[in-house]
């Protein structure tokens, strides 16, 4: 994104990504004070009368971090009221969200590497019991995230369509096309993270609970969300190609 900034604004469009959210005090929701949160309205109003048309914000925290999700073996449990503090913090100004999801088997895995490598921690066998039998899934942070922001249109891409395909997401996000610089970054991107703690009949859970997520969200999420699928071009509403999942399920 940063790479093609000028490029988008040129159509309209200020991208905020990680180092943006840091300077303006939107990595920290809960300590967000009323004049911060002025201060996001106006640089925003100033935004729209200078002729921008869009703002995309950018930021993995905003739903929970892995460090909690760890710590409590649930998925992102707190997302609604972090969810509810990022409506209020851009006071009715949001036209739009989106959530990537993965394999809940994958996304464990690939946040137990992160742990590893960036904070030396690791997970014993039964915090991993405890995430192989807990209830929460992605349908569960979508429900509580569409709670916090009703009426609002919520887009949900799998990370199995959408991995690298920086490009392609943003043109679902925004319309907007910018030209393609060869580059491909895909964060932990392999099919399968190492040194994961999960057992065979762990993992076949997990998948399976992901399985019925897509599922859901095929079948219109309760209103709540639409499911968006890439396939060269991108198609909404219907299940994505499950190969890799298909074949972990089998296995």
């Amino acid at each position: 994104m940063a790479a093609n900034a000028q490029a988008l604004e040129s159509q309209g469009l200020v991208y905020w990504g990680p180092e943006r959210t840091q300077s303006n005090g939107l990595n920290s929701l809960d300590k967000l004070t009323p004049k911060i949160r002025a201060g996001l309205h106006q640089e925003l109003d100033a935004y729209m009368r200078q002729g921008v048309r869009q703002v995309l914000i950018s930021q993995e925290n905003f739903v929970g971090s892995m460090v909690r999700n760890f710590a409590y073996a649930s998925l992102y449990s707190n997302v609604q009221e972090r969810g509810q503090l990022l409506a209020r913090a851009f006071g009715g100004r949001v036209s739009k969200i989106a959530l990537n999801i993965r394999s809940l088997d994958m996304y464990w895995a690939s946040a137990a590497d992160y742990l590893r490598t960036r904070k030396n921690e690791s997970t014993e066998p039964e915090r991993w019991q405890r995430i192989a039998n807990g209830k929460r899934s992605w349908r569960n942070v979508i429900t509580d995230l569409g709670r916090a922001f009703p009426g609002i249109p919520f887009l949900v891409l799998p990370f199995e369509e959408f991995c690298g395909q920086q490009r392609a997401q943003l043109e679902v996000l925004t319309g907007l096309t910018v030209p393609d610089k060869g580059r491909r970054f895909a964060l932990n991107g392999t099919s399968r993270p190492a040194g994961h703690g999960l057992n065979a009949q762990q993992a076949m859970k997990l998948c399976i609970d992901y399985a019925d997520d897509l599922d859901w969200l095929a079948a219109g999420a309760d209103g709540l969300a639409e499911l968006i699928t890439h396939t060269g071009t991108h198609d909404r509403g219907t299940a994505p190609a499950q190969t890799e999942l298909e074949k972990r399920i089998s296995t």
